[in-house]
Order: C-alpha cells, then structure tokens, then sequence
C-alpha cells in the first residue's frame, strides 16, 4: 500500500511566486520602506543645518519589519548604516563635530537593534521551520507506520475470515457426514442386526412348538429368550429410528416430529405437545433434517437438564423462513452461567453448539431466553428462493 503523499513545506524566506504587481501590494512595506530612506538620503546628504536627519533611519528598518520577508530589515539596516557613515564622512557640518558623530552612531545603534529584532524574528521562523519539519517527518513516519500496521491487519482479517470460512465449510461437511453415517448405521440396524434378531425370536418359537413334553425350566428359558429378543428388537428398531427416522423421508418434518416427541414422552415421562399447521407442506430435505435434529437435540437438553414435566414443539412457516420454538417450564439456565455465554452459545453445552452449528450453515438465528420459569430456544431458517 503506498504512503501517503508528504507535504512539501516551503522555506519562509523564498521568492515569491506571486506576480509582480500582487506582490508589491502583498509587501507595499518594502517600496514604501524603500522611498522612505531615499527621501532620508537625500536630506541628510544634502542639508547643511545641525538637524539630526540621521536619526530618522530608523522609520524604514521599522517599517521594513511588517514584511513578509524578515531579510528586508537586514538590507535596509545594511543601506542606512552605509548612507550614515557617507554622510559623516562627506565633510564638516554646521555645528560641532562631535555631536554629529554622537548622533550618527546613536542612529545606528537604533538601526541594528530595529535590524536585531528582525534577525531574532528570522531566527525563531528558522527554528519552528525546523520543528516543523521534523513534525512533518515524524508524520511521515508514524503515517507510514500506521499503513504498514493497517495492511497488516487486513490481510490478517481477510485471513482469519478464510479460515472461519473453512472452518464452517468443514463443520457443515461434518454434520453432512455425521447424517449420511447415522443413515447407514440406522439401516445396517433396521436391515441386519433387526432382521437377525427377528429371525431368532422365529427359530426359538419353533424351538419350544419342537418340545412340548421338554421340562418346565427348558420352557421357560426359551420363552424368556425369545421375549428378550423381541425386546432387543425392539430397542434396535427405536435406536434406528432415532438415528434417521424414515417418517422424515416418506411423511416429511411434521410427520416425524410428531413420532419424536410421543417416543420422548413414552421414554422420559415428559409431556409433550406439538403446535404446528395441520397443512405443512414439504421442504428441502437439508433443511427438514437440520429441523428434527435441532429438535431432537433440545428435548434430550430438556430431559437432562431442565427437570421439567412438560415441553412444548411450536413449528410456524412464515414468508421466506421458518420458526421452531422449543420451551420448558424448568429450571432454567443459572443466571451465571447465561452471563458468560456473550454470544459464544458453545459456553451452554455441545448439544446447544451443536444446534448454532447446523442453524449457521443456513444463516439462520439462534435466541435462548432462560429464567426461573423456564427456558425457550429459538430459532430462524431462511428458506432458499423465498422472498421474505
């Protein structure tokens, strides 16, 4: 990035660059000092009388000093002592000697101090001309300090948004990966493990109808057996439809958020109640997927940790998004803990970063509000070619 361009100071006492006539009237000091020790010269030098004409040198190095130009007073203190001692020493005058001289040196004196106050005046232009120089330069140098600095940060930034970018490409590949896994085990547990374990409870059935005069215990063993079949069986078939429930396929998002929350009222005794239009029409399978696990993730949070007796399921399609809402009358979330989170939801649990996951890979929103009545979890998907 290049730096920002350096101001060019220009010195105090350079030329000016203005035209001639804006110039004289810019210093009409100098032409005015200049006809004022003219007129001076020409009375001293021609005048026979004991007045001290020489005195008067002083009115142009005086006036000299409103310019602009602080070397004018030097000059024209330079021109008045030269005329001075021209007019001492062009011959005698009326009057004394010694008090012409004593008036003479006095006028230079008066001269070369008006000159000396021009001369301390140039010195401290030079010096804040210097100070302001280095101003500049120390300028100059924290500007370009502050554009290596602010380059640097941007390519950091543009850097750390790469990579959280990545990051969230990763963690949605994740979450693909993870669903796609859950599918494959879900049927590998619906089509093997579930058909074997149906196939053992059948040859055990047949076992016992192979021995009725078998003793009582024999019996009884193959009964019990069979019957912890049918209940693995079972527990396998529950297992496999958690892991992907195929009502979520074949019936769509309210079909199978119903079948959830009767089997989580069934498992954990909690009361759960769905409030969602009778007519829903079908959406992305991506999303309706990312909906049932954000589901499925707050119930398990609101057996685990609210201690509540009843949940409540609100699912509503707005224009161009949808609106889950999850709440239970527990405990809530410990104040504490809340205050902690300051956006970062991971502080509240994996299961809840979980949820902000799967909601961010949408650029949908997540809300938790918790207190002593309980706790709501929210959250907003946009749907993909609606218009909100």
């Amino acid at each position: 990035m290049a730096s920002a361009p350096r101001r060019q100071v220009a010195p105090v006492d350079a030329a000016p660059s203005l035209p001639a006539a804006q110039w004289l009237v810019a210093n009409w000091q100098v032409p005015a000092a200049c006809l004022s020790i003219s007129v001076i010269a020409a009375l001293d030098l021609g005048q026979r009388a004991d007045f001290p004409v020489a005195s008067f040198y002083v009115a142009p190095v005086l006036l000299a000093l409103w310019s602009q130009n602080t070397q004018h007073a030097l000059y024209l203190a330079y021109a008045a002592t030269v005329l001075s001692v021209i007019g001492f020493m062009r011959g005698p005058l009326g009057g004394p000697h010694g008090e012409e001289m004593a008036t003479r040196v006095l006028s230079i004196a008066m001269v070369w101090l008006a000159a000396a106050l021009s001369l301390q005046r140039w010195r401290r232009e030079k010096i804040l001309e210097r100070a302001f120089s280095d101003m500049e330069r120390r300028e100059h140098d924290r500007t370009d300090e502050l554009t290596r600095a602010n380059s640097s940060l941007q390519t950091e930034i543009a850097d750390r948004k790469g990579k959280e970018e990545l990051l969230r490409q990763l963690s949605g590949h994740l979450m693909q990966a993870q669903d796609q896994e859950r599918r494959r085990i879900a049927r590998e547990l619906h089509d093997n493990s579930g058909q074997t374990l149906a196939a053992i409870a059948v040859n055990l059935s047949r076992i016992e109808n192979l021995m009725p005069d078998a003793p009582l215990k024999m019996r009884n063993l193959v009964a019990d057996t069979a019957a912890m079949a049918e209940q693995t069986s079972r527990e396998i078939r529950t297992i496999s439809y958690l892991l992907h429930p195929p009502l979520l396929e074949e019936a769509g998002l309210l079909a199978a958020i119903g079948w959830l929350a009767n089997g989580f009222t069934q498992r954990s005794g909690i009361k759960t109640e769905v409030d969602a239009p009778s007519e829903f029409e079908r959406l992305p399978a991506d999303i309706e997927v990312t909906i049932f696990r954000i589901v499925q993730e707050t119930l398990t949070n609101v057996a685990r940790h609210s201690g509540s007796k009843t949940a409540f399921i609100k699912l509503t399609r707005q224009p161009g998004e949808i609106v889950l809402e999850v709440r239970d009358e527990g405990t809530g979330i410990p104040p504490e803990k809340l205050e902690k989170v300051h956006g970062n939801v991971s502080a509240l649990g994996v299961g809840i970063a979980g949820v902000w996951e799967r909601v961010r890979q949408f650029g949908g929103a997540l809300e938790i509000n918790s207190n002593s009545r309980g706790t709501t979890v929210m959250v907003v998907v946009p749907l993909p070619g609606e218009q909100l």
